[in-house]
């Protein structure tokens, strides 16, 4: 695989932060779920930094709250709005929009566009966490590597992190795909249908909450991480 893949790396879900001029619409409800997986990735922010940092890598980042506007979804989706925010008047949502949503996924669009303009290719890593327990089912699975298999381009650079995975001693359970499908609505699925598979990759790189409660054990998580990244045949610039 030749090395004219350069990394980009994105968190969609970084932190847990509400605006001030938007915290009177928010209820007491809402606001006992922000430390909760429902107002962050907790953890997700922390190893796309350490891999921005070991790999020279471009990073874009959000740190409002997904309570308020969720920036890995698409702006028609049910769920885009948090609870407190989705049956507000549409001026309202079009100026959070305006605000943060599409601030955003452009600084994104304009990053991918300025690598592509000098004939690499992208390597796409958002970095995402998800909830040990969702719904009173344990997840089965430490880690998770989600992209589309429909495209083969994604189905072979999943083959090979997997395989660096292996090779860097990664002693957590990974899966493919899991617990959430890569084909599904994200912000990845959307730069699909904006960039070609020959020049474009989306993975999302899923952690497992529980993995972030002891600092040694997210030392080793980084250690180990980015040894893969390390591995991967990318254009570092060099």
């Amino acid at each position: 695989m030749a090395n004219d893949w350069v990394l980009l790396i994105s968190c969609e879900h970084g932190g847990n932060k509400i605006p001030r001029e938007y915290n009177d619409y928010v209820t007491d409800e809402v606001s006992g779920l922000l430390n909760t997986h429902r107002g962050w990735d907790k953890g997700a922010l922390t190893m796309a930094k350490e891999i921005s940092r070991t790999e020279n890598a471009p990073l874009y980042f959000t740190e409002i709250s997904r309570l308020v506007v969720d920036c890995n979804r698409s702006i028609h989706h049910k769920n885009c709005y948090g609870p407190s925010f989705r049956d507000l008047p549409p001026e309202i949502k079009e100026q959070i929009a305006s605000d943060f949503y599409l601030p955003y996924r452009s600084s994104v669009i304009e990053g991918i566009e300025r690598i592509r303009k000098t004939g690499k290719k992208v390597f796409h890593c958002s970095f995402h966490s998800f909830t040990p327990v969702m719904e009173g089912q344990v997840r089965n699975a430490d880690f998770g590597l989600l992209y589309d298999p429909s495209r083969a381009s994604e189905k072979k650079w999943a083959d090979v992190f997997m395989g660096a995975l292996a090779e860097a001693g990664f002693a957590w359970k990974a899966r493919r795909n899991y617990p959430y499908l890569g084909k599904s609505d994200g912000f990845t699925k959307f730069l699909r249908g904006k960039f070609p598979a020959s020049g474009y990759v989306g993975f999302e790189l899923e952690f497992n909450q529980r993995m972030f409660q002891d600092a040694a054990q997210v030392s080793a998580l980084k250690g180990v991480v980015a040894a893969v990244f390390g591995a991967l045949p990318l254009s570092r610039g060099k």
